[in-house]
């Protein structure tokens, strides 16, 4: 993942991830939109785990929470 301040752009593979787990075709170019749509798909999985007691739906819920962005990147220095 290349990432610069907020806005990122995914590899190939990480596009691919993307895509299966949550289903979407076109690749997020922010921070917020890639952790919005496996927030997203976290919350699905989370309710259909619950719903149809399937583990394979709590695993793909507890995938899709491991692939969030939670920290933020390093300061740049200032240009002088």
């Amino acid at each position: 993942m290349l990432r610069l301040r907020r806005a990122i752009r995914l590899t190939r593979e990480e596009g691919r991830l993307f895509e299966t787990l949550t289903g979407q075709s076109t690749l997020p170019t922010s921070i917020a939109q890639y952790n919005r749509a496996l927030e997203q798909t976290a919350r699905h999985y989370h309710l259909l785990a619950a719903q149809e007691d399937s583990a394979d739906a709590e695993l793909l819920a507890r995938i899709a929470e491991g692939e969030l962005i939670t920290a933020e990147p390093a300061s740049e220095p200032d240009e002088r």
